[in-house]
């Protein structure tokens, strides 16, 4: 399965079938095998659009060649052994905002992520090194598992949470632009006045 999304067992630690470039090889090559029945295209080339693009192997001709032989390439030792992770924090928070909104993964990403801002909320105004490690440690982790595309969904849906919610404070005649940019200037100089007080602290 590529980058798509698992389910995580609660027990702490799953498996996830990471493609490698020796596999994308093998999977590319069984499903060229024969004739695509549906764009025509050669054994051995890729599948084409009714533009003449290349695609992704049409149905038919995944059909035609039968299931990927996966176990007798892994006995054969073509295939790395896939990679272990263990189920972050987050990802149980993901899971918890499904059940609770209904609501897809993406959003349910979102919702686990803000949670866990706000759970650090204290340890980021003071601009503690440590709940900022365990911020990026959670979210690096969350990308490895859902891989790029749902990824960029889950950055899209917060976007489109931070407009909404500054939709509701400018209200019907306010500047959004205006004000996401006096929300990120004062933001920034929070920040630098806190580094400024730290250095101060720390030379004096």
């Amino acid at each position: 399965m590529e980058n798509g999304s698992q389910s995580i067992p609660w027990g702490g630690e799953w498996r996830r079938h990471l493609r490698s470039d020796a596999e994308v090889g093998l999977v590319r090559s069984w499903m060229r095998r024969v004739e695509c029945p549906t764009c025509k295209a050669a054994g051995g080339r890729a599948c084409r659009t009714a533009g003449g693009h290349p695609t992704g192997e049409h149905r038919a001709r995944r059909d035609a060649v039968g299931p990927v032989p996966y176990e007798k390439w892994q006995k054969e030792g073509l295939l790395p052994e896939p990679q272990t992770y263990t189920a972050a924090a987050v990802l149980k928070e993901s899971q918890k905002a499904r059940v609770d909104f209904n609501v897809d993964t993406a959003l349910a990403d979102g919702v686990a992520v803000v949670r866990m801002f706000l759970a650090e909320q204290l340890g980021l105004l003071l601009q503690d090194e440590k709940a900022l490690d365990r911020i990026d440690d959670a979210v690096r982790k969350l990308i490895e598992v859902r891989g790029p595309v749902e990824t960029a969904d889950m950055v899209t849906v917060l976007a489109g949470q931070v407009v909404s919610l500054l939709a509701a404070n400018a209200g019907p005649d306010g500047d959004l632009e205006a004000l996401f940019d006096t929300m990120i200037r004062s933001q920034i100089d929070s920040a630098r006045t806190i580094q400024n007080i730290h250095r101060e602290r720390a030379g004096g």
